[in-house]
């Protein structure tokens, strides 16, 4: 099972709360209404739907050699 990493831009975000919806044991709405991922590293594949999930694309999934999957 691949390892991912997350990256989220936090300027992109919109806290619409897509990726809480898709992944809630992977991403968190912080206080300011901003996405933020609970680990920096998954192998759930929830993590790259919710990823896809985010209309703003402000969710980027790159895999253990650096390539991006989102």
């Amino acid at each position: 099972m691949p390892t991912y990493r997350i990256s989220i831009d936090a300027s992109a975000c919109t806290g619409f709360g897509s990726c809480v919806d898709a992944d809630p044991d992977t991403f968190v709405l912080g206080d300011d209404g901003v996405a933020v991922a609970r680990l920096d590293t998954t192998d759930r594949d929830a993590a790259v739907a919710a990823a896809r999930a985010c209309p703003m694309t402000a969710i980027s999934i790159a895999d253990e050699s650096g390539v991006k999957v989102v």
